[in-house]
């Protein structure tokens, strides 16, 4: 039996695949052949960049098997004999990819992440009864407890979510909780709220966004004049600080969860049984993080500036003019974890070792700054 799973190469997915295989699992990663490389030269990129080495690389060759396909077309794009086959092999159906963004429209996301997710639904059901599909949706589509129709109480609507992105994987989680009780079949809703790790990334590795933030960081300091690079890059005694003003809420908060910390979950959740119809479970740290943490850490990585957060910034400067947008959706919204309601999970799953604290030194290593690169 296999584990079929989409979305392999990407930040979360990649390690989803290295823990598979780690504990014995075959795999079928659905994705496509893409920038020059097949499908299988890009999983094993993934999986190198996650940091597997020559011997984990050898033996996931033998329980790992590409399969090129259409996210988005009728039968994923396969012949109707090999779908039939990958359903009728399929232990689990893990389906992880999707088009992540927050300024790209609803109509333009929708493909990937609404048309997609109901092809993978039609993959499981042509798959055993007790097969389960696990759907990695985000905790950002929640406005507060996700109750169902058994308890009368309202869902959140698609409406009600700020971006494109968050709209889609409403709507993607509709389908699955449709499909899961019109067949009486499992699902796993998994919402994680913002994925990072403390480990280093390589620099053609699948990014999460604290690194994300780190390389802009990085580009910007890169551009600058040699003489304001050092200037910003180490603090001169008794000179001035270079004074950014950036725009953002000091009150907000955001859920920060580490990586290893959601594939120990999700694997532990995998193991449990689950009843016919829907579960959603919150992938979330228990501690949230407040924004001006995140500025300090920031400024701890460029100790030649005195960074001040606060709600406007009037005529703003040519930096304020750069560094603003790139920080915009970290500072300007709550991205708290929207977990209210739901079992902590401790509670669901004793054995699971607590998650890392995010304080300053794991969000300094998390934006995985190169400063080397800049200097």
């Amino acid at each position: 039996m296999t584990v079929v799973l989409t979305g392999a190469t990407g930040f979360l997915g990649s390690r989803l695949l290295r823990a598979l295989l780690a504990g014995g699992r075959s795999v079928a990663a659905l994705g496509r052949d893409g920038a020059g490389r097949p499908l299988a030269a890009r999983l094993e990129a993934a999986l190198r960049a996650c940091g597997a080495g020559d011997g984990e690389l050898a033996a996931a060759r033998e329980r790992l098997t590409a399969v090129p396909v259409d996210l988005t077309g009728p039968g994923l794009g396969l012949k109707p004999a090999d779908h039939d086959r990958l359903a009728g092999e399929a232990e689990a159906v893990w389906h992880c990819a999707a088009a992540l963004s927050l300024i790209d429209t609803e109509e333009s996301l929708a493909p990937v992440n609404i048309t997609g997710t109901r092809r993978l639904t039609e993959l499981a059901d042509r798959s055993p009864a007790h097969v389960p599909l696990l759907y990695f949706s985000t905790a950002y589509v929640a406005t507060g407890p996700d109750t169902g129709p058994a308890n009368g109480q309202r869902l959140p609507s698609a409406l009600e979510a700020v971006t494109g992105y968050e709209r889609t994987k409403r709507r993607a989680e509709a389908v699955v909780r449709d499909w899961a009780t019109s067949r009486q079949r499992p699902a796993l809703i998994l919402r994680p709220s913002l994925l990072a790790t403390d480990r280093p990334l390589p620099a053609d590795a699948a990014q999460q966004p604290l690194s994300t933030l780190g390389t802009g960081l990085t580009d910007l300091i890169g551009q600058a004049p040699p003489l304001l690079r050092r200037i910003v890059l180490h603090r001169r005694p008794g000179l001035p600080r270079v004074r950014l003003r950036l725009l953002g809420d000091p009150a907000s908060h955001m859920n920060i969860v580490p990586v290893e910390y959601v594939v120990d979950a999700v694997l532990r959740l995998a193991a449990l049984h689950h009843p016919p119809g829907a579960s959603t479970y919150h992938l979330v740290h228990p501690v949230e993080t407040p924004a001006p943490l995140l500025v300090d850490a920031v400024g701890a990585l460029v100790p030649g500036v005195e960074l001040v957060l606060q709600p406007a910034v009037d005529r703003p400067n040519l930096i304020e003019r750069e560094i603003n947008p790139m920080l915009a959706n970290f500072l300007r919204r709550d991205w708290r974890s929207r977990a209210d309601g739901h079992p902590p999970l401790h509670e669901v799953l004793p054995g699971l070792a607590a998650p890392a604290p995010i304080d300053l030194a794991y969000l300094k290593a998390a934006m995985n700054f190169l400063v080397a690169a800049t200097t």
